[in-house]
């Protein structure tokens, strides 16, 4: 990953008020964001997964509400 190249804005004080990346380091933060959210949703579904019943658990339950 390059060095993001970045300008700011200022207001008439001298005061920040904004930032400006060229468009290459925008869609690499982008894509680096897009990674974080994947990984975040990941992590959130393998924590759940300890609720899920076993296949072979549920055909066993399925069978005995049937019969």
């Amino acid at each position: 990953m390059h060095p993001t190249q970045k300008q700011y804005v200022t207001n008439e004080s001298g005061t920040k008020i904004a930032v400006q990346l060229d468009i290459r380091s925008f869609q690499q933060s982008e894509e680096s964001i897009e990674l974080l959210e994947s990984r975040i949703d990941l992590e959130l579904a393998m924590n759940e997964l300890h609720d899920l019943t076993n296949w072979d658990d549920f055909v066993k339950e399925s069978v005995e509400i049937v019969c």
